[in-house]
Parts: structure tokens; C-alpha cells; sequence
């Protein structure tokens, strides 16, 4: 079965080598906060812009797992440098282990490769 595209919506404080990592795999679209919306956005702001155009929030805010919104979210732990690669491969198979990816809600890498 192939796979779906996994649209992801980076926040603010995502590095740019994820940003860069997932924009040259061909399974997901990117966009980021300062693209789509003010660098300065709220985290509910995010959330809502995320559900409304079918995005999945990739962060290493966890204040994203206090929000009233819910949207798919996948939270990595910055202050651990995991590999570009290896973020990339655990986000893709959190992707296909959902049928809707609005809701996933998991950490990565965290066992997912």
C-alpha cells in the first residue's frame, strides 16, 4: 500500500535541518510557522491553522500537549540533537502507523524506529 503524504506544519523552534530533511524525502509536504503564519503566532494559533488545512504540528514545544485545540502533533526533544535521518524515518513511521494523521499525538524518535 503506498504511503500517504504526511503534510507537517514545523513551529518556530523546529532547527532548519529538520525543516531541510523533510522537505528531500518525497512522502511530506512542509511548511513552516514563519511561512504560513506571524513568527509570533500562539501556539493556539498554530493549532487552529494546523486543523484547518489538515497539517500535523512537528515541535519541540511541549506546550502543545496543553492546548485546548487538538491537532496532530509530533514532539522531538531538540536539547537531545537526535539525526536528521532518524527523526525523519521515526516521523514516517508514526505517518503510517495512523490512518489520520490529525491524530497522532507521540514523541519521537522514542522507539519508532
Amino acid at each position: 500500500m503506498p504511503r500517504s503524504e504526511l503534510r507537517l506544519l514545523c513551529d518556530q523552534n523546529v532547527a532548519r535541518r529538520y525543516v531541510s530533511g523533510f522537505r528531500s524525502a518525497s512522502d511530506f509536504a512542509v511548511a513552516t510557522v514563519r511561512e504560513r503564519l506571524d513568527p509570533r503566532a500562539a501556539d493556539a494559533d498554530i493549532a487552529a491553522d494546523a486543523v484547518e488545512n489538515g497539517l500535523v504540528v512537528f515541535t519541540s514545544d511541549d506546550d502543545f500537549f496543553r492546548i485546548d485545540t487538538r491537532c496532530g502533533r509530533i514532539h522531538y526533544a531538540q536539547e537531545a540533537a537526535p539525526e536528521v535521518g532518524t527523526v525523519v524515518d521515526a516521523v514516517r513511521a508514526v505517518a503510517d502507523a495512523y490512518d489520520d494523521h490529525g491524530l497522532i499525538v507521540e514523541h519521537v524518535p522514542d522507539g519508532w524506529i
